[in-house]
């Protein structure tokens, strides 16, 4: 019987972060394990199966997980849990019982990276009730990396004793390490961060790297907040024109991103404007010597990592700022404001040491991932 490796991640929604951790995985085992049947169970199986062709020989993708949390009668924390605590362990449930057997045949299921099993969202939770019920009943593995799991939800204690059961687990940030007494870890996206700063030289994606690049969100925050940093933002792309800089603009989030780019009014010509699709396709514009402005963690992570200077705007306190401040505990010497604070945006700033420190930091996240899959 081929062997079966389920992942579970936030994928196919599209947003250029979780999918590049998904795509750092699926071409890590496309070189450790490409006869296996790798399972992605995301949110948007159809989107992902777009995203994910070819990268990985043997994938296949479902919502089996995600879907039982999305359809709990009860959407608090403790309520999501206990339902697909329940679908999976006594099954009976003729819409899920077919791709639930696949959960249960798998040898590994491997909860991916990124900050989507906390507070925020406490049905995701689920993800992992639904995982333990699996383990108790087949006895596999439980793998957890990357994970951002701040602010925590209202079942943090329940979840703490899932995550002591893991045969592994590894979280991206100091408070998360906190919360559940593991030392701090790295985020998933460094496991594939070398290939992305390998497509990112290009020809056609260094010539959308203009000097001075944006990517500002506009979910999670309020009209305030957003009008604000516009105004502040307006000011930084005022300036850098009037000295003759080049000025870009990416979306990470399909629509999302695109509202601040449209609320700035024609300060950046369309054609600087570099949609989702592009980035996915090519690679981030990123460039020693450009000045970056974004509220994106993973544009903030692979900017820094290809020398460039920035500002890491938190859109949303106790959630961005975590993730922002976990970057730079690591050194990426960017300067980290608040859209919500009074006052101009700050100037650039950069650690010069950074771009070499994330090759290492790189290496160590391999190193991470071939103990969980050594060759064979």
């Amino acid at each position: 019987m081929t062997e079966i490796i389920y992942l579970v991640a936030s994928g196919g929604n599209p947003n250029y972060g979780d999918e590049l951790i998904v795509a750092s995985w699926l071409r890590f085992l496309a070189r450790v394990r490409p006869d296996v049947s790798v399972w992605l169970d995301c949110p948007q199986p159809g989107t992902a199966g777009a995203l994910f062709a070819g990268i990985h020989p043997k994938l296949h993708l479902t919502n089996a997980l995600w879907r039982s949390c999305a359809e709990a009668p009860e959407q608090s924390a403790q309520g999501v849990w206990e339902h697909v605590d329940r679908v999976v362990s006594l099954g009976g449930t003729p819409m899920y019982d077919a791709a639930l057997m696949v959960l249960g045949e798998s040898e590994t299921i491997h909860l991916l990276g990124g900050g989507y099993v906390n507070g925020v969202w406490p049905d995701h939770v689920g993800l992992v009730s639904g995982m333990l019920a699996a383990a108790r009943l087949n006895g596999c593995r439980l793998l957890g990396t990357g994970l951002g799991l701040l602010p925590l939800p209202d079942n943090a204690t329940q979840l703490k004793d899932a995550f002591s059961t893991f045969d592994s687990l590894s979280v991206r940030d100091a408070g998360s390490a906190a919360a559940i007494g593991v030392e701090p870890g790295l985020d998933d996206v460094f496991l594939g961060l070398p290939s992305e700063l390998a497509r990112s030289r290009s020809p056609i994606v260094q010539a959308r790297a203009k000097d001075v690049m944006l990517c500002i969100q506009s979910d999670m925050t309020d009209e305030e907040t957003f009008k604000k940093l516009s105004q502040k933002l307006r000011v930084v792309v005022e300036a850098a024109v009037g000295m003759g800089m080049s000025v870009g603009y990416v979306e990470a989030i399909p629509g999302s991103d695109r509202r601040m780019f449209d609320a700035l009014g024609g300060l950046i010509p369309e054609e600087n404007f570099v949609p989702f699709v592009h980035v996915w396709n090519d690679g981030l514009p990123v460039r020693p010597g450009q000045s970056w402005y974004t509220s994106r963690f993973h544009p903030h992570m692979v900017a820094a990592a290809s020398g460039a200077t920035g500002v890491a705007i938190g859109i949303m306190d106790d959630y961005y700022d975590v993730k922002h401040q976990s970057l730079l505990d690591l050194g990426t010497g960017w300067t980290y404001a608040s859209a919500r604070a009074d006052g101009a945006l700050p100037e650039p700033t950069g650690d010069a040491g950074f771009a070499a420190m994330a090759l290492n930091l790189a290496t160590r996240k391999r190193t991470e991932a071939l103990s969980l899959y050594p060759p064979r």
